[in-house]
């Protein structure tokens, strides 16, 4: 049996006719490097791991020796581990910026390294604070919340300059 044939045999290609859902498989790997690159911040986006280690964990311990003046200690851990003697731990995307605003609300102790100060407490605290390690809590809740709401403006403002754009496209076209 004989068929007609029609048209350059080059013209015709061997690929399959891409899924009705490929745009979606897309779009998930490419929401994924994009939303790394919002939260970051870097022009290089970071690979996005599906077990969220790019977000860590900002802690505040309480370091008690013998003979020596009680200490506290923080530090930030991609791992999320808790050591002992931790009396406050939260989800950050960016801990140097926490230890930073840590820093500037306890700059008056006596800081013996970049992330370790001793007691006595030379901040004032309000009468809310029962005892040190309350005041602690929320000085670093406070450093934590202001993390959050940094992330969140951040994104809030990308998202507003995509629908500015996306609005402008519309209307060009």
């Amino acid at each position: 049996m004989k068929v007609l044939a029609i048209g350059d045999p080059e013209d015709v290609t061997d690929k399959p006719e891409p899924s009705k859902y490929a745009y979606q498989r897309d779009f998930a790997a490419n929401f994924k490097k994009h939303l790394g690159f919002l939260l970051v911040g870097t022009r290089s986006p970071i690979e996005v791991n599906e077990e969220l280690k790019t977000m860590g964990r900002f802690q505040a311990r309480n370091v008690k020796e013998d003979n020596k003046r009680r200490r506290y200690l923080f530090h930030f851990a991609r791992d999320g581990e808790g050591r002992s003697g931790t009396i406050i731990s939260g989800a950050v995307m960016n801990g140097g910026a926490v230890m930073e605003d840590v820093r500037n609300r306890l700059s008056e102790e006596n800081w013996v390294s970049e992330n370790v100060f001793e007691t006595p407490f030379k901040t004032e605290r309000g009468k809310e604070y029962n005892d040190n390690d309350s005041f602690i809590q929320s000085v670093v809740l406070d450093a934590i919340d202001a993390d959050e709401k940094r992330v969140f403006k951040y994104v809030l403002n990308l998202h507003r300059a995509y629908m500015k754009e996306k609005k402008t496209i519309t209307k060009v076209q």
